[in-house]
């Protein structure tokens, strides 16, 4: 595992952001533009608050979603709208260079709308760790675990909805994932992927940076 510890969420979310920029910088100077999924969570709230102070060329990044939930662009639940009052409302990224899952509509059409738009290969995706171990909106035991394409509608039974997601295949297609994950309730999970246990869906997340706090990261091997 290639991982990162910082000791607090506040300084996790700083980190994270100063990585951000430094990819963003590489990205716009390799390949004109920065193509960035963000997800949803805590943890990219305070990443959001950090970003709006350190200079990134908003005008040439692009924003993607790399999971929402099934629900309205205002729902204080919706990954976008996190996203949008946190950070897109403060900086200059012109409108048609945001591009939201619309969780409001069917979705298995919106899976598919979306996947059409996106660009052939996203530069950098952006993912949390639930106390589950599941990731995007691949919860265990849902159907979309072993579904192929780019995006899909997953039926989450255990939380009586359904999500739209990010296959790993999309996931794993980006130049590089970053997995930010606080909070000590996530440190069992954590040890069992250090020591290859558990069948946990953020396995399948192929060479990701962890960024971690110290919470997290407390059962790990304090090398």
């Amino acid at each position: 595992m290639n991982v990162q510890v910082y000791p607090t969420p506040q300084a996790t979310a700083g980190a994270a952001a100063e990585a951000f920029v430094g990819a963003a910088r590489q990205a716009v100077s390799e390949r004109g533009a920065f193509h960035v999924a963000l997800s949803g969570g805590s943890t990219p709230k305070l990443m959001y608050a950090a970003l709006r102070a350190l200079d990134v060329s908003w005008v040439q990044v692009h924003i993607y979603f790399s999971d929402e939930r099934t629900v309205g662009p205002d729902d204080e639940q919706s990954n976008y709208h996190t996203a949008r009052v946190g950070l897109l409302d403060f900086v200059p990224i012109p409108a048609s260079q945001i591009h939201r899952l619309e969780g409001e509509r069917d979705p298995a059409e919106a899976a598919s709308d979306y996947a059409a738009l996106l660009p052939a290969r996203l530069d950098l995706v952006l993912l949390g760790m639930g106390d589950d171990g599941h990731t995007a909106s691949l919860f265990p035991g849902t159907a979309g675990l072993n579904l192929g394409g780019r995006v899909i509608a997953n039926e989450v039974p255990q939380q009586h909805t359904w999500r739209l997601s990010f296959t790993f295949d999309e996931i794993n297609a980006a130049r590089a994932r970053w997995l930010l994950v606080t909070g000590a309730v996530k440190a069992p999970v954590l040890a069992q992927l250090w020591r290859g246990e558990g069948g946990y869906p953020v396995r399948q997340v192929t060479d990701p940076v962890w960024f971690l706090d110290a919470a997290a990261a407390q059962d790990l091997p304090a090398s």
